[in-house]
C-alpha cells in the first residue's frame, strides 16, 4: 500500500483501541441498502434512465445528457466492483456543465454529481456505511486551485452538508467554523473529509496512479462519523474513531464533480470558472450498507 500521511493536529482522532469499531468483514456481507455498482452490460445511456441506481435527472445541465457526461475508463475494477463483477465509471465537467436550481441559473459551479437515494430512504436510518473508490485520468486532472466537492451527504434542506470529501483550496467562505482548526489541514493537494461544520476530521494525498477506497460510517442516531480508508485492494481500516457530529435532517449520497468558481462573493452566482474545462473523476464500488449491527465491509 503507498504511505498516507495526514495533518499532525488530526493524529489525535487515530483509534487508540478496537474495542469501540465496527467488526470488518472481507467481503460484502452486510446488508444492502442502496446498490450504485454498474453492471458490465450497461451502457452509458443507462444513466438517462430509471434503470440507473442513480437520479436520471440530477445534478446536470439542462442542456446534458449523463450518456455525454459518464465515460467508461480502462481501468482495472476497484475492489468492490470486483466482488460485484461491475465496472468503474467516469463523471466529467466541462465549460457547459451548468445547473440550474429552482429555475436560477448557477453559473458559478461547475457541476456534476449522481445522486443515490430520495433523501428520506432506508440510508438515513440506524447505523449506515458509504462506500465508494475515487481514481484520478491523468487526461483529466482536477485544477487544484479551485475548490472541489467531490462526494458528499447533502442534508435534506439542501442548507448543509453532514459530510463531504473535497479537494483543492478551500474558499475563504468555507473555511471551518472552529477557529482552532490547523489550516495544515487545508492544504490543497490532499484528500479533505469535512464534517457539517467543515472541520477537517481526516486528510490524505489525492493518489495519481492508484485507487482509493472510502468508507464513512454514519451513525445517525449517536450523531457520529468514522472514517475507514485504504489503497488498491487492500483492506479498508478505521483512521479515526468515532467523532461527534451532527448528523441530522436526512439527506443525499452525492458522486461527482461540483467545482467552486475562484474570485467570487456568493460561489453560486459569481466567480472566475477558467474556459475549456475538460475534467473528470473515475468512482467504483459505490453502496451504502446497514452496519446497524457492527458489520462493515472492508
Amino acid at each position: 500500500m503507498k504511505s498516507a500521511f495526514t495533518s499532525t493536529v488530526l493524529v489525535a482522532l487515530l483509534a487508540t483501541s478496537t474495542t469501540a469499531l465496527p467488526s470488518l468483514q472481507t467481503s460484502t456481507k452486510c446488508p444492502v441498502v442502496l446498490d450504485g455498482r454498474i453492471p458490465k452490460t450497461s451502457p452509458p445511456s443507462t444513466f438517462d434512465t430509471t434503470s440507473s441506481p442513480f437520479n436520471p435527472k440530477y445534478v446536470k445541465s439542462q442542456n446534458l445528457t449523463w450518456a455525454q457526461i459518464i465515460k467508461y475508463p480502462h481501468v482495472e475494477p476497484s475492489k468492490f466492483d470486483k466482488s460485484k463483477n461491475s465496472i468503474p465509471f467516469e463523471v466529467t465537467i466541462s465549460d457547459a456543465s451548468l445547473f440550474v436550481a429552482g429555475g436560477k441559473l448557477q453559473p458559478g459551479f461547475r457541476r456534476a454529481g449522481l445522486l443515490l437515494g430520495n433523501g428520506s430512504d432506508a440510508s438515513n436510518e440506524g447505523v449506515r456505511t458509504f462506500h465508494w473508490s475515487i481514481r484520478q485520468d491523468p487526461r483529466r486532472s482536477m485544477n487544484l486551485t479551485h475548490e472541489y466537492m467531490n462526494v458528499w451527504h447533502e442534508a435534506g434542506d439542501y442548507s448543509s452538508n453532514q459530510w463531504s470529501l473535497n479537494a483543492g483550496a478551500m474558499l475563504a467562505q468555507d473555511k471551518p467554523i472552529d477557529t482552532n482548526v490547523s489550516t495544515v489541514g487545508l492544504d490543497k493537494r490532499l484528500w479533505k473529509v469535512l464534517d457539517r461544520r467543515n472541520n477537517v476530521i481526516w486528510t490524505t494525498r489525492i493518489e495519481r496512479d492508484t485507487w482509493q477506497n472510502f468508507g464513512i460510517v454514519m451513525d445517525i442516531p449517536a450523531n457520529t462519523l468514522q472514517v475507514l480508508y485504504s489503497e488498491d485492494y487492500e483492506p479498508l481500516r478505521p483512521v479515526t474513531k468515532p467523532i461527534h457530529s451532527d448528523n441530522s435532517g436526512g439527506g443525499q449520497y452525492q458522486i461527482g464533480i461540483l467545482k467552486k468558481p475562484t474570485e467570487t462573493e456568493t460561489v453560486v452566482f459569481d466567480g472566475f470558472q477558467e474556459n475549456n474545462i475538460d475534467e473528470g473523476q473515475i468512482y467504483g464500488g459505490i453502496f451504502i450498507e446497514d452496519s446497524s449491527k457492527g458489520c462493515t465491509s472492508r
